[in-house]
């Protein structure tokens, strides 16, 4: 029961802002059966595979819609929807600080759960699963945690919550704490506490300063070096 109540709040939270984004920008103007169709097939792949309907969805919206927005009315704005290749090189290189970083402090967080107060440690179910697949299955684990994972997770946590639900309604810095958090309990792993609150704060930094993709970019090097320690 507890099993398939996670998998429930995950396929509602990771769906539920891509669904609400499509029926905005590409259903809502169509005739009542398309959008009947439209919204049975994405519902029913997201029950089958939790990620890959939003993962459609999103990419789906960025050609459709996404990339051709520029901002115009101020230069200092960030267009959040590009990037240029000198950022993505200094994404890459602030992400492999920043995950070494979140790293130590895991780690000491780890051994406080387990010499104070016991606790039982638990890789995340994705991570266990890869760490034990043979290699076909390794590579397409591979794939869901490096390339659909952040593209994703980023699009729910930093543009939809962060950006467009939170961010009007309260200070910038409240609105990335607790989308840091929602992006923590997501992931229904308490001794990865440290790594997914971290990681969360630091993709909502850039995200602010460099945009979606830079934060999809920090975010699946972060899961890279976790794979690579595996």
């Amino acid at each position: 029961m507890k099993s398939q109540l996670v998998t429930a709040l995950l396929i509602a939270g990771l769906n539920i802002p891509v669904f609400l984004e499509l029926y905005k920008h590409a259903l809502k103007s169509k005739a009542a059966w398309i959008r009947t169709t439209i919204t049975i097939i994405f519902w029913a792949a997201a029950i089958a595979t939790q990620t890959i309907a939003a993962f459609a969805g999103i990419l789906y919206l960025y050609f459709a819609y996404y990339r051709h927005r520029r901002v115009e009315q101020d230069e200092d704005a960030v267009d959040v929807w590009h990037i240029k290749l000198s950022d993505t090189v200094m994404v890459i290189l602030m992400a492999v600080a920043a995950r070494m970083a979140i790293l130590l402090l895991n780690l000491a967080y780890i051994i406080i759960l387990d010499k104070l107060v016991k606790y039982n440690i638990k890789l995340q179910d994705i991570i266990s699963y890869y760490s034990e697949a043979k290699l076909i299955l390794k590579l397409i684990l591979a794939m869901e945690i490096i390339v659909i994972a952040p593209i994703v997770e980023e699009f729910v946590f930093r543009y939809f919550l962060y950006d467009k639900v939170l961010g009007p309604k309260m200070p910038l810095y409240i609105a990335a704490i607790f989308s840091a958090a929602f992006f923590t309990v997501l992931h229904f792993n308490v001794s990865g506490v440290p790594t997914f609150f971290g990681l969360g704060l630091f993709c909502t930094y850039l995200y602010q300063k460099k945009g979606y993709w830079a934060a999809v970019i920090a975010h699946a090097a972060s899961n890279l070096i976790t794979l690579l320690f595996i």
